[in-house]
């Protein structure tokens, strides 16, 4: 498998759906070979053409193994667009003298109860109040500070697995223990279950695109998020850019530039999740790597930068972000089952297609497959993404969508 000119940009793992499959075209458009090291391929719907290799990619001995059976020569970069792997990427890239990031900096973001205990430093920076449970007998006196509703989520996850939203002490308990049954996540990784118990805030949320290159900052721009599914979080609809005034935008750049001081700096995309309310911006997550629900096709609508191409090269230390023009509104409307059951047909799609703003629709759920009330990501059954000159337009538009959309299942037709 080697090769003369070393080519090869290898993956450890991908997103199955978004920019998982994307991330491979834009390597060939690049003029590099996409390789992925995968313990399972069959997960990977619609990634057919792709160079694969299976081994144990939770196992870093197993994969220097691979590496090295590969040629470290051929190969140029290592890297990986699922947040589950980027830790162990950064590990190997380290290993083999790649560029990468320093994986005690990776594992500031990803576990949730460091990046509170760490943020918590910074009396700059508002975050919610919080608790870090690693044994049911923590639980004591857990909301001598936190009132109801609160919000319990496990330290280390990704796709809002498992968030939830309690309203009282025996939903927080049954909850907690949920959580701290799991000693694997979806991705059959080892966990040390630990959980966070944190205070609710209100106000409108937010999402932050960077990109980072040691201590220089380039803002993407801030995507307005819109969540569902109470009392879990499932984000609905996205649009990017938010709409939102000046001193509101400086406050965001400002709190989350202090966090990631103090998080450690980092190479490539990073995405942060705040809310504000009442003139406070509240971190929520940092997350070491490109937004996931297909934010990246819409900053690419809105500004013409393709910031997964540039995340990309940020690992081979090619990356050029020019000036960032914001010309139109880009947005996604996550599709999503309104109740449990057997799916029979999705309707509406094809005169959403006739609109003159439509430009991509994607459906992953299958006749004949069961699905259900979404809790998290994976529950969501397809997205259509828009574009237009006008925000108000676009929300309407975004509203339109979902009066169209037809779910038929068991039988039943339900929108």
């Amino acid at each position: 498998m080697n090769t003369k000119k070393p080519n090869i940009i290898l993956f450890i793992e991908s997103n199955t759906t978004g920019t998982g499959k994307k991330a491979f075209d834009v390597v060939k458009k690049l003029g590099y070979e996409g390789l992925l090291l995968t313990n399972d391929f069959s997960q990977y719907n619609g990634f057919e053409g792709i160079e694969y290799l299976t081994c144990d990619t939770n196992n870093i001995k197993e994969l220097s193994s691979t590496i090295e059976y590969i040629g470290v020569e051929s190969i140029v970069g290592i890297m990986s667009t699922s947040e589950y792997y980027i830790e162990i990427s950064a590990e190997l890239a380290n290993q083999y003298g790649y560029n990468g990031n320093n994986p005690n900096f990776i594992r500031n973001y990803r576990d949730k109860a460091l990046l509170r205990t760490k943020l918590s430093k910074k009396k700059q920076i508002m975050q919610p109040k919080y608790r870090i449970i690693e044994k049911y007998g923590d639980l004591k006196n857990y909301n001598d500070e936190i009132s109801f509703p609160c919000i319990v989520k496990p330290t280390e996850d990704s796709g809002s697995n498992d968030v939830k939203l309690c309203f009282s002490d025996k939903e927080v308990g049954d909850h907690v223990n949920v959580i701290l049954q799991k000693d694997t996540n979806m991705r059959n990784q080892k966990m040390y279950p630990k959980v966070l118990i944190e205070e609710y805030i209100e106000g409108r949320e937010f999402s932050v695109e960077f990109f980072v290159n040691k201590e220089e900052f380039n803002l993407i721009g801030i995507t307005e998020k819109t969540t569902m599914g109470m009392p879990f979080f499932v984000e609905s609809r996205h649009i990017f850019p938010a709409c939102i005034c000046q001193d509101t935008k400086k406050l965001i750049l400002q709190t989350v530039s202090i966090a990631i001081e103090e998080l450690g700096y980092l190479r490539g995309a990073l995405h942060a999740e705040i809310k504000v309310y009442k003139g406070n911006c509240y971190i929520i997550e940092i997350n070491p790597r490109l937004a996931g629900g297909m934010i990246p096709e819409l900053v690419k609508l809105s500004t013409g930068i393709d910031i997964l191409e540039q995340h990309i090269l940020s690992i081979l230390n090619k990356r050029e972000i020019k000036k960032i023009n914001i010309d139109s509104f880009a947005g996604i409307q996550f599709i999503t089952a309104p109740s449990d059951g057997i799916l029979e047909q999705i309707s509406g799609i094809e005169e959403i297609k006739n609109l003159p703003e439509f430009h991509l629709v994607s459906i992953n759920a299958k006749a004949g497959t069961m699905i259900r009330k979404a809790r998290n990501s994976s529950d969501r059954l397809g997205y259509i993404i828009l574009k237009s000159n006008s925000y108000n337009d676009l929300n309407d538009k975004l509203n339109y969508i979902i009066e169209k959309i037809n779910i038929k299942q068991n039988g039943y037709l339900t929108t």
